[in-house]
């Protein structure tokens, strides 16, 4: 009887084990389509690539407004010079950035718009809308401006604040946006639709990211004596 009762729980628990892998396969299936359905969208639409070379020919005015100050001038090489600084370390991050490569691309999914958003919060925030207008006005303390820094530090801060929160949002969506399931019609035309919008808010994101810095140019110009 003991044998018969250890030979049909050995049955048993082979039978959960198969259950249990037959299970794991089937999910690994629907997900790798899933995640196949999901990588591979057209959605840098004419109105996206517009918007996208709006945001480079902001950044583009900003480079030529903060490289037309003399900051080697003996009387600033304390203020404009590191100020400079500032501004192109933030320069070189944003164009090793994920957002960067996004003109070059014909498909756009759900992970660039994740990981676009995430370098602003892990990396922009730190290297640029932040890291600038503070370092500025730790400058001005102890080299008081002629042109006030006071008024564009709250408006940049107000702005930061929204690229911040919106890109937050973005990527919490975008976890929802690619969160496994099984793809019908319906839900494909909403991932590429969801996509779609999200490109958009990102790009409008980095765009008001972009203002910032040229709210911060406008006024290094005034100061410094540079061409706006």
């Amino acid at each position: 009887m003991k044998e018969f009762v250890a030979e049909l729980l050995e049955l048993l628990s082979v039978c959960i084990l198969v259950l249990c892998l037959s299970f794991a396969a089937f999910l690994f299936i629907t997900n790798f389509y899933h995640y196949k359905e999901i990588s591979h969208f057209e959605v840098f639409d004419e109105g996206s690539k517009i918007q996208y070379n709006e945001y480079k020919k902001i950044l583009a005015r900003v480079d030529k407004k903060m490289k037309s100050v003399n900051y080697d001038a003996v009387s600033y090489s304390t203020t404009a010079k590191p100020i400079y600084d500032y501004y192109h370390s933030c320069v070189d991050s944003l164009s090793s950035g994920t957002f960067a490569s996004l003109g070059n691309k014909g498909n756009i999914n759900s992970k660039d718009i994740y990981d676009s958003n995430d370098d602003i919060l892990k990396k922009y925030n730190n290297v640029c809308i932040f890291y600038i207008p503070y370092n500025i006005t730790v400058i001005n303390k102890n080299n008081k401006p002629s042109v006030s820094f006071d008024s564009v530090y709250k408006v940049t801060e107000a702005k930061r604040k929204i690229v911040i929160d919106n890109a937050d949002y973005l990527i919490k969506s975008g976890l929802g946006n690619s969160s496994y399931s099984f793809v019908t019609d319906t839900s494909r035309n909403s991932i590429y639709n969801k996509t779609s919008n999200e490109l958009r808010l990102t790009i409008n994101n980095y765009k008001m990211m972009a203002s910032i810095l040229e709210d911060v140019a406008n006024w290094y110009v005034a100061e410094f004596g540079g061409n706006n």
